[in-house]
């Protein structure tokens, strides 16, 4: 994750016990909270991605005269740059 762009600040409300346990987690990865939150963000924003490229891929192969063959190598990069 680039750190180098300007932050901003949010401020979010947790559930004691969810925030206890991301205290500990943090704690066990020796990291901070922030870091540990920041983190699991991006990755839940990379499944967002995935999952909307793969509805669009999905539409367009339903349609009946649609050749989706061009679009195999675009998808082969999505899920390569994933691993």
């Amino acid at each position: 994750m680039d750190t180098s762009t300007t932050s901003r600040s949010l401020t979010i409300r947790l559930p004691r016990d969810v925030y206890a346990e991301a205290q500990s987690v943090a704690k066990r990865r020796n990291t901070s909270l922030n870091t540990l939150l920041r983190e699991g963000l991006a990755i839940r924003l990379r499944e967002e991605e995935f999952a909307e490229l793969y509805a669009a891929f999905g539409e367009v192969g339903r349609e009946e005269d649609c050749d989706v063959e061009f679009a195999l190598h675009a998808q082969a990069e999505v899920v390569l740059r994933e691993e």
